[in-house]
């Protein structure tokens, strides 16, 4: 077969556009895995993104810590004089300081109406649910983690984290001052 001029030209442009296509592809894909939470025997890892005292974000997923629920963002609660404090936040900051720079693994346990991961969360051998409910921070959902029951009566007898203070059940703030 004889290629004339013209067709070489056109030959080598195939060639370096179908190498240029293949190189933009695997660099797309570098950036889509580092997006994505690595998925190791069933859990979620990478490092959070805390969104709340019981939500956090890794990669592009929601976490809702499982069998536990913290004070809204925009709930207040009061000492024993009456004076607001915005536990929400608190509660925030608190699970942010578990946290600190470090990577967690999470083992999802199903996913809620909202089409977030519940799971259990571990900064190492840390139970990071089990952690915000003994300090405080967290109510128990006894109907999802039992275990969990006997950790929030410390905390209550302890009187630390949202235990100090008067407060509201968040489940039951949530139902007076839905989110519009």
């Amino acid at each position: 077969m004889v290629l004339h001029w013209g067709h070489k030209k056109v030959a080598r442009k195939a060639l370096l556009a179908s190498r240029f296509v293949g190189s933009a592809l695997l660099v797309f894909g570098v950036f889509v895995a580092m997006a994505m939470p690595a998925l190791a025997d069933g859990q979620l890892q990478g490092r959070p993104r805390v969104l709340s005292g019981d939500q956090l974000r890794i990669g592009k997923t929601q976490v809702q810590l499982y069998g536990l629920d913290a004070p809204e963002m925009d709930q207040y609660c009061e000492n024993e004089y009456g004076r607001p404090y915005r536990c929400g936040v608190m509660a925030l900051d608190e699970l942010k300081g578990m946290i600190g720079s470090n990577s967690i693994s999470c083992v999802p346990e199903g996913v809620d109406e909202e089409n977030r991961v519940l799971a259990v969360c571990y900064v190492g051998d840390m139970n990071i649910n089990s952690r915000m409910v003994r300090t405080g921070w967290a109510v128990a959902r006894p109907a999802q983690r039992p275990d969990y029951q006997q950790l929030e009566s410390l905390a209550k007898r302890d009187k630390v984290g949202i235990w100090e203070f008067i407060f509201q059940d968040p489940a039951k703030w949530r139902a007076e001052n839905p989110v519009n």
